[in-house]
């Protein structure tokens, strides 16, 4: 068996990405799922963060942020969805890309491709991630049937089906 680490630090020098899970975030999903809420924080610092002594304020479109380095805006999309309501996304203010979860670092809120992160699970290996999917599959089958061999009452069969194979599969492997 081949291992070919020694190829990317030596080679390409590669350098780690950094995980998301250490920085603090804002989801714009969950900041506007209360409208009353929301309307109360228009005009006022609504997120703050007192060791980049970091002060957001909510306008109708954008976060003004006002950090100890400057200050910048964050442009809010409002997307209509097909029953109703809106749905909300943060623009990055170095891309200008509509994304859901802007990411801190140094008092700058980007998104993820800005500032180079990875999930958990991409630096898992391909073995280890697919354990980990037979898990979270068999996990979700017990709790909703008991076992992985029953089919839960109110699933779809073919749904029920596809998670049973997909269960299986990672199993063989």
């Amino acid at each position: 068996m081949v291992h070919w680490g020694w190829y990317w630090k030596i080679k390409k020098k590669h350098k780690r990405k950094r995980q998301c899970s250490g920085f603090s975030t804002i989801d714009s999903f969950d900041m506007f799922k209360n409208k009353v809420g929301t309307q109360a924080c228009m005009g006022k610092v609504a997120y703050a963060m007192p060791e980049y002594n970091l002060k957001a304020t909510l306008h109708e479109d954008h976060y003004q942020v006002r950090y100890s380095a400057g200050s910048y805006r964050i442009p809010i999309e409002k997307q209509p969805c097909n029953y109703g309501g809106f749905r909300y996304f943060f623009h990055c203010p170095d891309c200008d890309k509509r994304m859901r979860i802007l990411y801190c670092k140094e008092g700058k809120f980007l998104c993820r491709k800005c500032l180079d992160l990875c999930y958990f699970t991409q630096t898992l290996r391909p073995s280890i991630r697919c354990l980990k999917m037979s898990r979270k599959v068999k996990m979700k089958l017990y709790s909703m049937a008991g076992s992985p061999a029953e089919k839960p009452p109110w699933m779809k069969k073919k749904t029920f089906e596809k998670l049973r194979s997909c269960f299986h599969e990672s199993l063989a492997i």
